[in-house]
């Protein structure tokens, strides 16, 4: 790991207590992270082995449990998947291990590209990355572990903001993050340097076309996309590939 990415730990670290309240602020934030999961659990084998699932960039647990809720929509029974969340904040892991979990669920502190690095390949059913891929300094590097680490048919959604190429959606993202999300911060005395760092990490991320190009220069096939409605059309997408079978 990057002398920046445990500056960026630390800084998650600082903002775990509160950071659930402050998502929870953020209209349609859970829906979105449910849509996500319900395109990753649809891309699951039907039947066979138990699936195996990671959750990169975890954080305090949310996509972890909107995978768990779309597998059950599903019809998935409780306890037969297996879903490890990886995060690289030791105090956002502590969050999500605070919470109670079906069996078949683990939390584990290190970074992704780290964790991916130990798995053997095709040894993975299916991987969301939400809100992870624009803290990654090497993101080519990541998609191509997920897409080695894939099983045939296996698939990953990344789930980001993303507003290069729109002049529409920087003004609204540079409105909300100034006028709504910094200042809540410090109101909700939380880590106001870190919220500065969202502002910039989505304003100076891929495009959602690059995120795409990344995906199929992994190899991954059947790559799509789509955004949300609302203020957020075209600030939120989730991008899938899948693993040639």
């Amino acid at each position: 790991m990057t002398g920046r990415d445990w500056v960026l730990a630390d800084a998650f670290d600082r903002a775990a207590p509160t950071y659930d309240a402050m998502v929870a602020l953020s209209p349609g934030y859970h829906d979105q992270l449910r849509t996500a999961a319900e395109t990753l659990v649809a891309g699951l084998p039907a039947t066979g082995a138990r699936p195996v699932v990671l959750d990169l960039g975890c954080g305090s647990g949310a996509s972890t449990r909107a995978v768990l809720d779309a597998w059950a929509a599903r019809g998935g029974p409780v306890g037969a998947l297996d879903l490890t969340g990886v995060d690289a904040s030791e105090g956002m892991v502590a969050q999500a291990r605070g919470k109670a979990w079906p069996d078949g669920v683990d939390l584990v502190v290190s970074d992704a590209l780290t964790h991916l690095r130990r798995l053997p390949d095709a040894s993975v059913d299916g991987v969301l990355g939400a809100y992870l891929l624009r803290n990654v300094a090497d993101r080519q590097a990541l998609v191509d572990e997920v897409a080695r680490v894939l099983r045939p048919g296996g698939v990953l959604v990344v789930h980001e903001y993303s507003v290069a190429g729109s002049l529409r959606a920087r003004a609204i993202w540079a409105a909300v993050c100034h006028g709504v999300i910094i200042p809540l911060a410090a109101v909700k005395h939380s880590d106001v340097p870190l919220h500065r760092y969202l502002y910039t990490s989505v304003r100076d991320f891929d495009s959602v076309d690059q995120v795409c190009r990344r995906l199929q220069a992994a190899g991954l096939e059947d790559v799509r996309h789509r955004s949300y409605p609302g203020w957020q059309d075209g600030l939120v997408h989730t991008v899938v590939g899948t693993r040639s079978r």
